[in-house]
């Protein structure tokens, strides 16, 4: 469905914000070159090899993730979703480093 979503779109207005704002600091997938969104649960995260484990996740095995924006439970809205650090002490979350 990404080819049909308008590629002319560079401001929208969500639904939480009073004022429009770029496509490109949203979450949007309407984008000159769509992009597709996902949630996922962060497994892994090996800041030297830049690499990150997703379980979950819908995608091809070696599907490039290029960007990556913190959970927020008023948009993102997930009802069995754990934020690490906060409700599953000892996590892997922000700031740490599984090898």
């Amino acid at each position: 469905w990404l080819h049909h979503a308008p590629r002319q779109l560079i401001v929208q207005k969500p639904r939480h914000a009073a004022e429009p704002k770029g496509v490109f600091s949203l979450r949007s997938p309407a984008r000159p070159n769509p992009v597709g969104l996902h949630i996922a649960k962060l497994v892994a995260l090996d800041i030297d090899t830049g690499r990150i484990d997703l379980d979950a996740i819908d995608v091809l095995d070696g599907t490039p993730v290029i960007d990556i924006k913190p959970y927020f439970a008023s948009t993102d809205a997930i009802a069995e979703a754990t934020i690490a650090g906060r409700d599953e002490p000892g996590q892997v979350g922000p700031g740490q480093v599984v090898r």
